[in-house]
């Protein structure tokens, strides 16, 4: 088969496949970028049974490009230290949390070593301005999960507090 034949034959799949990438992501929030930020406090008790309280800032940069894929930066900082990356957040093998679009609405969930944050971003019609809230979600009462310092903690009286959301145009990551 010749490369003309080749490119023919094989342009419909990647069309196709493009398009399934970008299903559910409504056009208006493509190229763009979603900041959420919130700041999560309980008391977390590690391995040795020590209980300390913690005020930790949760920063979730997340963004959607122009062909409706979805990439995502985490920051976690607290006075224990500081800890985050960069992911695709549509990869739930990598246990990052994963968001999808529901209609005006991005959803993502984080899971923890027990229990789970639920992270849920309102657009506007436009896609220029959202809202976000966030819950913590636990079965059995217990949420375990890791510190900004890699360590493990049993999390009671836990809860997050003002949730604040942002959009831009265009891809933070610089790319």
């Amino acid at each position: 088969m010749n490369l003309k034949m080749f490119c023919a034959a094989t342009l419909p799949f990647a069309v196709l496949a493009t398009t399934a990438v970008a299903a559910g992501v409504p056009a208006a929030a493509m190229n763009k970028t979603v900041t959420v930020s919130f700041t999560a406090t309980g008391n977390a008790t590690s391995a040795n049974g020590q209980t300390k309280a913690f005020n930790t800032h949760v920063t979730r940069t997340i963004y959607i490009s122009s062909a409706g894929r979805l990439f995502m930066k985490h920051e976690a900082t607290n006075r224990a230290g500081s800890r985050g990356g960069e992911f695709d957040p549509n990869d739930a093998r990598r246990g990052k949390g994963s968001f999808q679009f529901q209609g005006n609405r991005m959803v993502g969930v984080i899971p923890y070593a027990s229990g789970a944050r639920q992270i849920t971003v309102s657009f506007d019609g436009s896609f220029s301005s959202c809202t976000a809230s966030v819950i913590e979600g636990h079965s059995a009462g217990v949420i375990q999960r890791k510190g900004p310092n890699g360590v493990v903690y049993k999390i009671s009286g836990g809860s997050t507090t003002a949730p604040s959301c942002s959009i831009q145009n265009g891809n933070a990551f610089g790319g």
